[in-house]
């Protein structure tokens, strides 16, 4: 006999009244009755409140990776716990449920954090950055290109709004071109940079010239 699926019960707790036991206590008996083998965090530490928060995070990401589905109580959008329980789940790949009426999470809301795309303060946490033509590279050749198109089509449509602005100051027959937007954004971060020192400038600057490369096909 297969064994039961293992759901984990994500929620709110925090400030609310008796740390919102009741309602996880409640999701854990109507999951059980529909035949899942309920991870209920209510019940960790023998139901106490008074440890430290990280003693709780660890314990609950543990047993949450260890789970097929995981289970949302009411409200839980505005529980830090919560959220980052759910982000885990989604870059799990875990099924993602209604704690109260069991079916899917209706209108389950996109991560605008991936943890793919997550960027690190290199310079505070004393590790070595990644090379920043290297980062330049990586970003432009997957994340931005994934947010915004190709360059020649992101810079197209860039150009053909910069030319509408600017109308009135373009000598007569003349538009922006793909070509000057990149050009025009280094002069920015080139600004940027000249007022203060920032890393994100460099990494762009050369992001900035690596799609101009590409708009005119030589990458």
């Amino acid at each position: 006999m297969d064994r039961p699926k293992r759901i984990y019960i994500a929620g709110p707790m925090t400030g609310l009244a008796e740390h919102n036991f009741p309602a996880f206590h409640a999701a854990a008996d109507r999951l059980r009755q529909a035949g899942w083998d309920a991870v209920n965090p209510a019940e960790n530490f023998g139901g106490r409140t008074d440890l430290p928060r990280e003693s709780y995070l660890r314990a609950d990401v543990a047993l949450l990776v260890g789970c097929d589905a995981v289970a949302m109580l009411p409200g839980w959008e505005d529980s830090r716990g919560a959220k980052l329980e759910y982000l885990l789940a989604r870059e799990l790949g875990l099924p993602v449920l209604d704690a109260e009426n069991l079916q899917p999470l209706q209108s389950a809301p996109v991560p605008l954090v991936h943890l793919h795309r997550l960027r690190i303060r290199w310079e505070e946490s004393g590790q070595v950055p990644e090379p920043i033509l290297d980062e330049a590279k990586r970003i432009t050749a997957s994340d931005r290109q994934e947010d915004y198109g190709h360059p020649s089509q992101d810079f197209a449509r860039t150009a053909r709004m910069w030319t509408g602005i600017l109308a009135g100051k373009l000598r007569e027959g003349a538009e922006v071109v793909p070509m000057d937007v990149p050009l025009c954004m280094i002069a920015v971060k080139l600004a940027r940079q000249a007022h203060r020192h920032k890393r994100d400038n460099l990494v762009d600057i050369a992001g900035y010239a690596r799609t101009a490369a590409m708009v005119v096909g030589d990458e």
